[in-house]
């Protein structure tokens, strides 16, 4: 009887542990119009999740990019093809270089545009809505 009592409480205990803590990581796949060097893209996320775009572009390409949110809690991270968010280094870094820049693309392939929030609002779980401009050229 003791032992059920245990594993009831350590089940409840469990499931009382909020799950935001796992974050989920929403990728889309951007195709930019014929004849078309723009696009906007919309998006909202809460807490240690992130969006992620990816993005086919050839070496020497420019991707150019403004992201607004409010409060200003989205940054971007540009990954090149083959590398992966919270595995390999990006690119890109957009929380040292704020919220506008452009990135000359070194190779042809995917590249995925990460936008999270730093960690000390992460664990405030705010939620964060943004518009993401990007060019192409």
């Amino acid at each position: 009887m003791k032992k059920i009592i245990k594993i009831l409480l350590l089940s409840s205990l469990i499931s009382s542990i909020p799950l935001s803590v796992v974050a989920k990581n929403v990728e889309t796949k951007v195709s930019f119009l014929k004849g078309s060097s723009q696009t906007t893209l919309t998006g909202k996320f809460q807490g240690y999740d992130d969006v992620r775009y990816r993005v086919f572009a050839k070496s020497g390409q420019i991707l150019k990019f403004n992201i607004n949110s409010y409060g200003d809690l989205a940054y971007i991270n540009i990954f090149a093809p083959g590398q992966k968010p919270g595995k390999d280094k990006p690119l890109f870094v957009g929380s040292t270089v704020g919220f506008s820049g452009e990135v000359t693309l070194p190779v042809d392939g995917d590249y995925i545009v990460q936008v999270y929030q730093m960690k000390k609002s992460a664990q405030r779980n705010r939620a964060v809505s943004f518009n993401l401009r990007s060019y192409k050229y």
